[in-house]
């Protein structure tokens, strides 16, 4: 009778544990995955092919997506960052500071999901384009 207290107090604070791990909906990060990935290539095509030089990467951004801000849309509420290595671009989508998907432009596939993560990253590059964008 005297565990009935400890009891409960665990059970709640496992409930509470459950939820905050499971704050990301996987239909919609993969969704967001796919997205990213394609804005991401976009970037990337036109860091490499575009004959102007981009020192800003909000006008790079938007000169991917040809001014076209409905591409970026399901980002809102998110940060999109773009960082460049070499000659190649990396967008991370990131939520208060934490980083939640990194994807290089390069790749076909969606690169890095970091939300699936137990352990919470600043919203920084964690990818090394030259290991894995092969000219």
């Amino acid at each position: 009778m005297k565990y009935i207290g400890l009891v409960t107090v665990i059970v709640l604070s496992l409930g509470c544990t459950n939820t905050a791990s499971s704050s990301h909906n996987p239909e919609i990060m993969a969704d967001l995955a796919s997205q990213l990935k394609d804005v991401a290539a976009a970037v990337d095509g036109t860091l490499k092919f575009n004959a102007n030089t981009f020192n800003d990467p909000q006008a790079l951004l938007m000169a991917a997506i040809n001014n076209d801000a409905s591409k970026i849309a399901p980002f809102k509420g998110y940060q999109l960052k773009i960082e460049t290595q070499a000659n190649n671009a990396v967008l991370l989508l990131c939520k208060d500071e934490v980083i939640l998907i990194e994807d290089a432009g390069c790749t076909a596939q969606s690169d890095v999901q970091h939300w699936q993560s137990k352990q919470k990253q600043a919203c920084q590059l964690t990818i090394n384009t030259t290991e894995i964008c092969k000219p």
